[in-house]
C-alpha cells in the first residue's frame, strides 16, 4: 500500500494511508539498524541466505522486505527472492552518501517518546520529562548505546549536508570563528578548507570535543584549530569574528534558545556575525520536511522556526536578522547581528 499524493483517492483511503505511515518508518528502521540492504545484490539474493547471514527469523524477515519492496526499497523478483534498488542502495553501508545511520536515528527512548506525542499537544510540555524525568539529552548522556545511535545519525547527516552549507557560507570579511555545539568538528573543516585564510573554534561538551576529529593529521589544518570545551548556556571562552550555530536551536524551546543566543552574544563585538543554521519553515500548505521533522522535535521540548519567529527570538535578546542565505540542503543560513 504506497502512500499516493493524487486527488482521486478517497478521502478516507488517504488518511488510511497516512495513518498506516509508522508501518513503513520502523520497517526501514529496522531494515537499516539490521543491515539488510548489504547483504541484497543486484541480481537477487534468496531471503533464506540474508536470515542466516544475520540470524533473523526468515519468515518474519520475508514479510518485511516484501513490505519494503512495495516501496521500491528491495525488488521482490521470484518468490522469496530480492534484488536491490537504488533505496535500498541508500541505506547500504559501503554506498556513497548512504543514510544507513541516519535511518535508524530513533532510539528506543524517542519512539517510545513520540508515541507519547498527545501529551506535548495537551499540556506544551516534553514527552521526554513525562516519561523519564528527564530531557532528551540529558537522558542521553546516562544511556550509552542510545547516545552513540544518535550520534552516528547526526554525523550521517552532517557529511551529507556540510560540504554544501560551508560552500554556501560568506566569509571573506572574517579572520576567526567559532563552531558553538559543533561536535566532531565535520561542519568547521569543511569551512576552513574552503577559508585558508580563516582560524577556528571547535566549542562543545568536553566529552564530544574529545573524540573530534582534530587532530586529522592535516598539519596546515590542525594549526588553524582550538578545541575548547564546555557549555553553551554558561560561557563561551573568547571573541570571534563570526560564530555558528548549526542544527541547535530546533533542539530547544525558545526560553532555553534565547539562553543560548545571550551566552554567543557575551562573546560578539558589534562587529560580529552569528550564523543560525536551520530549516526555515515556509508558510501556507507548503510540503516541507521541517514540518514532518518538527512534530517529532516537539516530544522532546524542540520545535522548528519560521523566518518571524527567528526574527522574534533574535529580538528579544537584542539582536537583529541581517540576512538568509537558501542552501541546497534543506536549511538556511541565517545570519543574526547585535541590534
Amino acid at each position: 500500500m504506497s502512500i499516493s499524493m493524487t486527488s482521486d483517492i478517497h478521502p478516507a483511503h488517504r488518511i488510511n494511508q497516512l495513518y498506516w505511515g509508522f508501518a513503513i518508518s520502523r520497517a526501514v528502521h529496522v531494515a537499516a539498524k539490521c543491515g539488510i540492504a548489504d547483504h541484497v545484490v543486484s541480481t537477487g539474493t534468496p531471503v533464506d541466505t540474508i536470515a542466516k547471514k544475520l540470524s533473523l527469523n526468515e519468515d518474519r524477515l520475508y514479510r518485511l522486505m516484501r513490505l519494503l519492496a512495495s516501496y521500491e526499497i528491495f525488488e521482490e523478483t521470484d518468490k522469496g527472492t530480492f534484488k536491490s534498488t537504488p533505496l535500498s542502495d541508500a541505506i547500504k553501508s559501503d554506498t556513497q552518501d548512504n543514510v544507513r545511520d541516519a535511518a535508524h536515528l530513533v532510539t528506543k527512548s524517542m519512539w517510545e517518546a513520540y508515541g507519547h506525542l498527545e501529551h506535548s499537544i495537551r499540556t506544551g510540555d516534553d514527552a521526554y520529562t513525562d516519561l523519564y524525568g528527564k530531557g532528551v539529552f540529558e537522558y542521553l548522556d546516562e544511556h550509552p548505546d542510545e547516545s552513540e545511535q544518535f550520534d552516528r545519525a547526526m554525523h550521517n547527516y552532517a557529511e551529507l549536508e556540510n560540504p554544501v552549507i560551508a560552500a554556501a557560507c560568506k566569509l571573506e570579511k572574517f579572520e576567526t570563528i567559532t563552531d558553538v555545539g559543533g561536535g566532531q568538528g565535520g561542519f568547521l573543516k569543511e569551512v576552513l578548507q574552503l577559508n585558508p585564510h580563516l582560524k577556528g573554534t571547535l566549542f562543545d561538551q568536553p566529552h564530544v570535543i574529545s573524540d573530534a576529529i582534530f587532530p586529522s593529521g592535516n598539519a596546515a589544518l590542525d594549526d588553524r584549530v582550538m578545541k575548547v570545551g564546555g557549555s553553551f548556556f554558561e560561557s563561551i571562552s573568547g571573541e570571534a569574528d563570526a560564530f555558528f550555530l548549526k542544527r541547535i536551536l530546533h533542539d530547544w524551546n525558545d526560553e532555553d534558545c534565547c539562553r543560548i543566543l545571550q551566552t554567543v552574544k557575551m562573546s560578539m563585538t558589534p562587529e560580529s556575525s552569528l550564523f543560525v543554521i536551520d530549516a526555515i519553515v515556509p508558510g501556507g500548505n507548503v510540503p516541507h520536511f521541517s514540518k514532518d521533522l518538527e512534530a517529532f522535535l516537539i516530544t522532546w521540548g524542540g520545535q522548528e522556526r519560521d523566518q518571524g519567529e527567528f526574527e522574534a527570538l533574535f529580538e528579544k535578546v537584542g539582536m537583529k536578522l541581517a540576512s538568509i542565505t537558501e542552501t541546497q540542503s534543506l536549511l538556511s543560513i541565517i545570519e543574526a547581528k547585535i541590534a
